[in-house]
């Protein structure tokens, strides 16, 4: 009974379940610990500059209220036993609880991060391998130096400029019309979610061009490939089956780490276009100093990371089944 204890202990699979966990703990603590580290309160954010005419007896009802008046061990431990009993709190502001808020708002921060995904791999990976097939000629010199230019351009002003360009000058701006769902308008939708993927993939065209360029370049490298060209496999076999799958890993990984990334970076495209998304719940949480709102938004966001990368972690033995011996 020990021994089987002791290998489901050190199996793979189970230690990154630990991992994940003691990451998501220490999120959570982070968290916490930076929110009440910043200047201000939700009384302050509430009332504005009235908050210094409330008296003693009110600003104490009001700690009482928003549960800040208890110490901050007891406040840590009551918001992450209620997020273990799926009771994630509720903003003060709309009166919603934070997981009601979530599930209208991360369909769409996923829906936005799956299409930036599809347009960054669209972009990079043909791109990657269009500069391997030729390394150091023009046409690689000139996909590296566009690659550069790409990660180079701030998205924020990337999304300001072509929104600005095309409302004026097309007098086309579909996210002024108020945001629609895919299962409410799908065309309406997928023209609001357009211009935002399109900025997102370009940001993310660059690392997997990159990634991919130089995977293959390392793949094509390996005798195993040389042997297979002196044995006369046709090169679009080659190039197929034993170079291209045998360079899917490392874009897998950027792949993944890109999409984790987005669930919670999509912030500044989700602000300029004007998406209900779960970026954009942390910052109108952080403006209203809603503790409860940014701690358990935040604690999710980390969580779909993490469960991201299990899931890149298994895809691997997938794309490589030498991954499963490991």
């Amino acid at each position: 009974m020990a021994a089987r204890l002791s290998a489901f202990a050190r199996h793979p699979i189970t230690r990154r379940v630990g991992e994940a966990v003691l990451t998501l703990l220490g999120v959570s603590v982070l968290t916490f610990v930076l929110l009440r580290v910043v200047p201000g309160d939700q009384i302050t954010a509430a009332y504005g500059t009235a908050a210094g005419d409330l008296s003693p007896a009110q600003v104490h009802a009001l700690e009482a209220y928003y549960g800040v008046d208890k110490p901050l061990l007891v406040q840590y431990f009551s918001w992450l036993g209620g997020v273990l009993t799926g009771h994630l709190g509720v903003s003060a502001t709309s009166h919603l609880t934070v997981l009601s808020m979530t599930a209208q708002a991360l369909p769409n921060t996923i829906e936005l991060a799956v299409l930036s995904i599809v347009v960054g791999l669209v972009l990079g990976v043909p791109g990657g391998m269009l500069a391997a097939s030729r390394p150091g000629r023009a046409r690689d010199q000139v996909s590296q130096l566009t690659s550069l230019l790409a990660l180079s351009i701030p998205s924020f002003l990337l999304a300001t400029a072509v929104s600005s360009w095309l409302a004026n000058n097309l007098g086309w701006y579909p996210n002024g019309e108020g945001y629609r769902r895919l299962w409410e308008d799908p065309g309406l939708n997928l023209e609001q979610m357009l211009l935002p993927a399109l900025v997102l993939g370009i940001s993310i065209a660059s690392p997997v061009f990159s990634t991919t360029r130089a995977a293959i370049l390392a793949v094509r490298a390996e005798d195993y490939v040389r042997t297979a060209r002196a044995k006369g496999v046709p090169a679009r076999r080659l190039q197929v089956r034993h170079i291209l799958r045998n360079a899917l890993i490392p874009v897998v990984t950027m792949s993944g780490l890109q999409f984790g990334f987005l669930l919670g970076g999509a912030l500044v495209a989700e602000q300029i276009f004007a998406i209900p998304g779960i970026g954009r719940q942390v910052l109108l949480g952080l403006n209203q100093k809603e503790y409860a709102v940014v701690q358990s938004t935040v604690l999710i966001i980390a969580a779909m990371f993490v469960l991201v990368n299990l899931l890149t972690d298994l895809l691997y033995r997938v794309v490589d089944p030498r991954v499963r011996v490991r």
